[in-house]
Order: C-alpha cells, then sequence, then structure tokens
C-alpha cells in the first residue's frame, strides 16, 4: 500500500491510502508504530471515511487538521473541489480553496473547572480539550501534565494578540507532547474566546503557522494550509 506524509500548518500526519484494501485495527496500530515514528499521527484514507491514529498506536474519535488533510488528498487524487466523508465523530465536509477548510464537529461545552492554580473551560470537538487563557511564552507542559491526565484531555493556552487574533498552544493526548498546531484545540480556544467576545472569525497563530476558525449559521469552519512533505513510499506491514 502506498502512503506519504503531510503537514496541515505544522500538524504532522503519515496518509495511508486505504481506499482500495481493508485493515484491521491491528494492522492498523503496526503501521502507525512502524512509519509514524516523529510525526503525530496517521490518517487512513478509506473510501468515503477517515480513520485516525494518533502516534501512540491508539484511535482517536476525530482529529481537525487530519480532516483538512483528508480533504487535500482527495482533492490531489481526485481532483475534487468539495469532499463529504464520515468519521469516528459523524459525517465532516470540506474544500480546497485559497486554504483547506472542513466543517468541524459542533463544539459541546461540558463546563468549567478548577484544578489549583489552573482554571477554563472543558469542551469536545470530536475529542475532548481543556482551554485555558495564559502566557503562551513559556509553558511548563510537565507541571500541566497532572491535568491533562485528570481530565483524559488536550491542553490549550491561548493568550490574545490583538481583538479577534489569538496566539495558541496544544498539548496532545495519544501524542505526549506539544504539537506544531491542533485544528480541534484551536477551535476550541475560538469558541471559548468567540463566546467570551462575540467575534465569528478567529485567527490563531499556532507554533507551525496560522489557523482560521469561522462561526456563522451555528457551525464552525476549521482554514488552514496542507502540504505534501515526502514522496509515495510502499508501506509494508
Amino acid at each position: 500500500m502506498k502512503g506519504a506524509y503531510y503537514s496541515a500548518t505544522g500538524n504532522n500526519f503519515l496518509v495511508v491510502d486505504s481506499r482500495n484494501i481493508s485493515l484491521s485495527e491491528e494492522e492498523k496500530r503496526l503501521l502507525v508504530l512502524k512509519y509514524v515514528g516523529e510525526s503525530d499521527g496517521a490518517i487512513f484514507v478509506e473510501s468515503g471515511f477517515m480513520d485516525y491514529f494518533n502516534r501512540d498506536g491508539l484511535r482517536a474519535a476525530f482529529c481537525g487538521n487530519g480532516a483538512r488533510t483528508y480533504v487535500h488528498f482527495i482533492h490531489e487524487k481526485e481532483n475534487s473541489g468539495s469532499v463529504e466523508f464520515s468519521s469516528h465523530a459523524g459525517v465532516i465536509s470540506g474544500q480546497v480553496e485559497d486554504v483547506v477548510s472542513v466543517k468541524m464537529p459542533p463544539p459541546r461545552f461540558l463546563g468549567s473547572f478548577e484544578e489549583e492554580k489552573y482554571r477554563g473551560e472543558i469542551l469536545v470537538v470530536g475529542v475532548p480539550h481543556l482551554v485555558m487563557e495564559g502566557s503562551t511564552e513559556a509553558i511548563d507542559w510537565g507541571a500541566l501534565l497532572p491535568l491533562r491526565h485528570l481530565y483524559d484531555a488536550n491542553v490549550n493556552i491561548y493568550s490574545v494578540i490583538e481583538a479577534g487574533n489569538l496566539r495558541v498552544r496544544t498539548f496532545e493526548r495519544g501524542v505526549e507532547r506539544e504539537t506544531g498546531a491542533c485544528g480541534s484545540g484551536a477551535t476550541s480556544v475560538a469558541w471559548v474566546y468567540s463566546r467570551k467576545t462575540g467575534h465569528n472569525k478567529v485567527a490563531l497563530q499556532a507554533n507551525g503557522g496560522l489557523l482560521t476558525v469561522t462561526f456563522r449559521d451555528g457551525a464552525a469552519y476549521l482554514g488552514g494550509g496542507v502540504e505534501k512533505c515526502s514522496e509515495e513510499l510502499e508501506l509494508q506491514l
């Protein structure tokens, strides 16, 4: 089977073309552990379905930048400007224009949390996220690990650069480190910020580049760049 490495605004993935083959969960896990390496995870592009695994070899219900990469891949292979597919978080639609954008799973607000000196909001955008406003200059992720495990969630910290323009950093579960960007994390942060300020379009500067989240008609749309970073590889189990 064929695969290649892609980057979606600094979120790095192995993309496996499994449109015409059937792989078991165990076979996917083995491919992840063998080939993902220092990337963040693997996207299995099945016919009309995205199956996403983090670099630890475990399936995740969703990945926002992974969904954008799926759309880019189908556009690249099938010359389709608009793409609709299923995922473990529901049906996702996307399109390729100046950027690659997807309609995200509806953000679900689960409430606020307060643990010692940390406080913020808990959301699910396909996968769970903690969102906190604070300094994004020097973050001690080690001190935040208890929160990540207590809530079994990704941890996002954001600061305001100017109105509608944020800096965001994310520690992703399953990757177990800070990543270059996190699409569902950016959407969670934008939802919290929009709820506070009323901004319907939010620009988020991640380590790997710029993401945008736009809210319209009750839905959240995530946009940003995607690029192919390698030649196609022959993958072996």
